[in-house]
């Protein structure tokens, strides 16, 4: 009888929570797409949210020299998307700390200044 019980409890698990509920949720999307079809409304999208999902907290490096002390090659990570062309950003010596200059640890840099490290 525990066989029994362990596999009707695997059947479920399987066939209810992973196949019927990923159906359901898969024809409710299909629904969705077609509501928007026929209503004519169309998705805002935000290019900021466009942007911050590709670059939000992404590792960086510089390809031009901000000043004196953040010169092409430092490496950084983006902490926060401004506009489409600025950004804010952080950076690190060759050691891993951060680099502060002018009391300033975050600096403002444009999205053509850096390219994105793997």
């Amino acid at each position: 009888m525990i066989i029994f019980e362990v596999i009707g409890e695997i059947f479920v698990e399987v066939i209810f929570n992973e196949i019927l509920i990923k159906v359901w949720k898969f024809i409710g999307k299909v629904f969705n797409k077609i509501g928007d079809l026929f209503s004519g409304t169309k998705k805002v999208i935000d290019p900021i949210k466009v942007l911050e999902k590709k670059y939000l907290y992404k590792k960086i490096e510089l390809t031009d020299n901000l000043n004196e002390v953040l010169k092409s090659g430092v490496k950084g990570s983006i902490l926060e998307i401004i506009d489409r062309n600025k950004l804010f950003a952080k950076f690190y010596d060759g050691n891993g700390n951060q680099i502060e200059w002018n009391n300033k640890l975050v600096f403002e840099i444009k999205m053509n200044q850096f390219k994105l490290k793997k």
